[in-house]
């Protein structure tokens, strides 16, 4: 998994805690929006993916849990997943775009 700029001290520890955090959606979940914190606005995923508030977005990433439903259902965390494909799109079309452009 690409870590990007962290400076990890013990990568050998935190690959194993990641891998087991990750086993599971809602750790999948937690751990994604923990590593693109600050890359990602909960706020607009919330709204752009799911018309819903970064407060309901951020309920069910840390767990919450509501008349004993999952934090996310499975529709929901498929959702979820087609979002950060459809950001990782946009962000690859805007680097082509980039690259392709004249220097000035």
């Amino acid at each position: 998994m690409y870590i990007g700029k962290k400076k990890i001290l013990r990568i050998d520890e935190y690959n194993k805690r990641r891998k087991e955090i990750i086993e599971n959606k809602a750790g999948a979940v937690w751990n994604a929006c923990t590593e693109l914190d600050g890359l990602i606005s909960t706020q607009a995923l919330a709204e752009q993916y799911f018309e819903k508030s970064r407060s309901w977005l951020n309920k069910r990433i840390h767990g919450c849990t509501f008349d004993v439903k999952e934090a996310f259902n499975s529709d929901e965390y498929h959702q979820l997943a087609e979002a950060y494909r459809d950001i990782a799109k946009r962000l690859l079309a805007h680097a082509d775009e980039i690259e392709a452009a004249q220097y000035e």
